[in-house]
C-alpha cells in the first residue's frame, strides 16, 4: 500500500527542511564576526600582557614592510620589550573597516596605547594599522601589518 502525501505531511517536510537549513547556517561562523573577534582577542592579549596568545594570531610568515620591516620573531621580541618596560598597559583598538574576499581579509584599525608603572600612563601613542589576514585552519591569522604613528 502506497502512502499518500497530504498537506500536513508536506508542511512537516518543509518545516524539517527549513530547520535543517537554519541549523546548518547557525553552525557556521560569519567571517567578519570571526575576524572582529580575533582582533578583540588580540587587544585582550595585550591588556593581559600575554605575548604567546598575541603571537598565536600572527601567521608564521608574518611581515611588516617599510621602515625597518619586521618578522614574527622580531614582533615577539618587540612586544616582550614593551611589556618589560611598561608594567601597566592601557590599550584601545577601534576597528574602522573590514573587507573580506574569500579566505583573505583587510582590516583597518586605530590603536591608542599607553604604558608606565603607575595608574596614570607615563607615555602614550596612537597608530593607524592596515592589516592583511588569511583564514587558515579555522582561524584568522595576520600575515601583514603596516602602521603609521598618529601622535
Amino acid at each position: 500500500m502506497r502512502s499518500r502525501t497530504t498537506l500536513p505531511n508536506l508542511l512537516a517536510y518543509a518545516f524539517a527542511a527549513v530547520l535543517i537549513v537554519a541549523l546548518t547556517a547557525c553552525s557556521r561562523t560569519d567571517p567578519e564576526k570571526a575576524l572582529r573577534a580575533s582582533i578583540t582577542e588580540m587587544e585582550a592579549a595585550v591588556k593581559a600582557r600575554n605575548n604567546s596568545k598575541l603571537m598565536s594570531f600572527l601567521s608564521p610568515d608574518f611581515s611588516r614592510s617599510g621602515a625597518g620591516g619586521m618578522t614574527k620573531d622580531e614582533a615577539k621580541r618587540t612586544v616582550g620589550a614593551v611589556f618589560l618596560t611598561n608594567p601597566n598597559i592601557y590599550l584601545n583598538a577601534t576597528i574602522r573597516e573590514v573587507s573580506i574576499t574569500g579566505s583573505s581579509a583587510t582590516a583597518r584599525i586605530t590603536v591608542v596605547a599607553g604604558g608606565g608603572s603607575g595608574i596614570i600612563p607615563e607615555r602614550a601613542q596612537s597608530w593607524d594599522f592596515t592589516t592583511r589576514w588569511r583564514y587558515e585552519n579555522d582561524k584568522w591569522l595576520v600575515e601583514r601589518a603596516d602602521w603609521t604613528e598618529l601622535l
